[in-house]
């Protein structure tokens, strides 16, 4: 019996609802007029089978809460609205305008009869707001036949952001939740998906920056972005007197893993954000690179992947990779400064990256440190390419300090050590410069699918990863923060007190004479730094070594030496 009515037949039960449940038809219907994406059941003799709240009688009445229209229209306006929608509308007497549509939610895709609002005021042509009201997005703006709730929108989202969910999986899994025996007879709206999450990413990002309610603004440059809370940006998080107190620290490198290929009809290609996020502006950009000329730049370091990789040339890709600039303390993306590459990593694209990134809320900042793979070579004629470019800038009066990552300065030349390690610069801390790396592990997961994706879309989908990336930097800086400062006193601490123990053990003359010579290479870098070259004399070679163990004198015992033995194993084992 039904548990509402206690007349009819309770065949009906919802699976979504708490409890258990039992209504008749009407009632059921009744009992879900604000719940219009639950699933329900009809009892048919034997076993449940799965029916839905249309083939119940549910009728979603846009504008009025669910409720009826109050005053429909006449006969001569609601045809009107009929023309407008096209076949599916049907028209009667007293009644308001109907069509079906199919309708995308969390639990799965949904097919509802719509009762659109006719009453005095409301105009055929604003359906999709009327759409919106009840939060819901239409797929389109004339005549919407499909649309998304905004609790699946952003459900894809957080998906992407968090799973790295491609727009098919998240698709197919809908279908799954709708019908797992028969998902072939779901209603397809994949590409739907595609272009309405394109626009509700981008309107959510508008409204969070404050340009959601003023069409004519516009966002700028990077206006989309966050950066790093914990950064010294004149005017935004530095007291009155900080000059001269505070400088950059910047990391640069390249992620060949995110590709893109080149599209079949690029002048289709629409873009939302361009410039708006962490990478550049594609016109400025491909202006800069007409313009530059790829000089190959002998090496005279070791013979490194990035400079190599500069001669990398694939047909059938737009893009070889993305290069980027972040904070090197933090690991936070700077705005605007993310570039592809198009022959590897050369120095007409990073050159561009790096000075997007010193120009981004840097006013009167004096010094900048940049911590780059091949910084040795970079910082070389860094500023000749700059001051020969219409298209580079750099802040008037900075000082750039080049360091190369504690990971890679193992690969170069001993003479690099000294010049271009972070120990020996001042206020660099505990920096490894090798942050960017852990950065690029989320992205190498989501790199397979924006490689096929358009310029516009792939570009979106990265500034939304990297914005993601700042975010949860952002969020987590205090706790982040304390924790190393606690760290770094416990460590000063101990650093102190084995410096005094090693100071009294010392010559106080010789001691007086370093510092004097840390503080001269301190302020002339550069090959003042080569007090801090490591010497010592040369090792000897494998031969020389393999002579001087076999003269291994014979032990009492009549054998070989350990040594000698196993210098004579080594021989045995070169001759086969």
């Amino acid at each position: 019996i039904c548990e509402q009515c206690c007349q009819a037949e309770g065949s009906i039960r919802c699976m979504s609802c708490t409890g258990v449940h039992a209504w008749c038809g009407p009632c059921a219907v009744k009992a879900h007029r604000n719940l219009p994406f639950h699933k329900v059941q009809r009892w048919n003799g034997t076993h449940y089978q799965a029916t839905s709240l249309m083939d119940l009688g549910f009728l979603w009445h846009v504008g009025h809460g669910g409720g009826h229209v109050p005053k429909p229209r006449r006969i001569p306006i609601q045809r009107s609205l009929a023309m407008y929608l096209g076949k599916d509308l049907q028209i009667t007497g007293q009644r308001s305008s109907r069509s079906q549509m199919t309708i995308v939610h969390t639990e799965g895709i949904f097919t509802h009869e719509v009762s659109w609002c006719s009453c005095p005021g409301s105009d055929p042509i604003d359906l999709h707001l009327s759409l919106l009201r009840e939060r819901l997005f239409p797929a389109s703006i004339s005549k919407p036949k499909t649309a998304f709730t905004f609790e699946v929108l952003n459900h894809f989202l957080i998906d992407a952001l968090e799973c790295k969910t491609s727009a098919m999986s998240f698709y197919q899994k809908l279908k799954r939740f709708t019908n797992n025996a028969f998902p072939d007879r779901v209603p397809v709206e994949y590409r739907e998906l595609m272009r309405v999450s394109r626009l509700w990413r981008d309107l959510k990002h508008r409204k969070w920056f404050g340009f959601g309610h003023d069409t004519e603004l516009d966002p700028g440059e990077g206006g989309l972005a966050l950066f790093c809370p914990a950064c010294p940006q004149p005017g935004i998080n530095l007291p009155p007197d900080w000059k001269a107190r505070y400088d950059r620290q910047y990391v640069i490198d390249g992620n060949f893993t995110a590709q893109h290929m080149k599209m079949n009809k690029p002048e289709m290609d629409v873009s939302l954000s361009d410039g708006k996020g962490y990478m550049v502006s594609e016109i400025p950009y491909q202006s800069h690179l007409q313009q530059s000329v790829d000089n190959k730049e002998r090496s005279t370091c070791s013979n490194h992947r990035a400079i190599n990789a500069a001669n990398i040339n694939k047909s059938n890709l737009r893009s070889t990779g993305i290069g980027a600039t972040a904070c090197a303390r933090h690991g936070c993306f700077v705005p605007h400064s993310v570039v592809d590459f198009q022959k590897g990593e050369r120095y007409m694209n990073t050159d561009y990256s790096i000075c997007n990134a010193l120009s981004y809320h840097s006013e009167n900042i004096t010094t900048a440190l940049v911590i780059y793979d091949v910084g040795c070579q970079w910082s070389v004629n860094f500023r000749s390419r700059v001051k020969s470019s219409s298209s580079l800038f750099l802040p008037s009066g900075l000082e750039i300090i080049p360091a190369v990552g504690k990971f890679h300065l193992a690969a170069h030349k001993l003479s690099c050590f000294p010049r271009y390690s972070l120990n020996f610069v001042k206020g660099a801390g505990h920096l490894d410069g090798e942050i960017l790396e852990t950065l690029w592990a989320p992205f190498n997961k989501i790199s397979p699918t924006a490689r096929s994706m358009t310029q516009a879309h792939r570009q979106e989908v990265y500034d939304d990863h990297m914005r993601d990336s700042n975010w949860k930097k952002l969020v987590g800086i205090v706790p982040s923060l304390l924790k190393k400062y606690k760290t770094s006193n416990k460590c000063l601490e101990d650093m102190n007190q084995a410096y005094e123990q090693l100071n009294a053990v010392l010559d106080p003359n010789k001691v007086a004479r370093w510092e004097l010579d840390a503080v001269k290479a301190e302020a002339d870098h550069g090959e003042a730094l080569d007090i801090y070259l490591l010497r010592g004399d040369k090792a000897p070679t494998f031969h020389e070594a393999q002579l001087k163990l076999g003269k291994n004198p014979v032990s009492s015992s009549a054998n070989l030496g350990s040594v000698a033995w196993l210098a004579e194993g080594i021989s045995i084992e070169d001759s086969q």
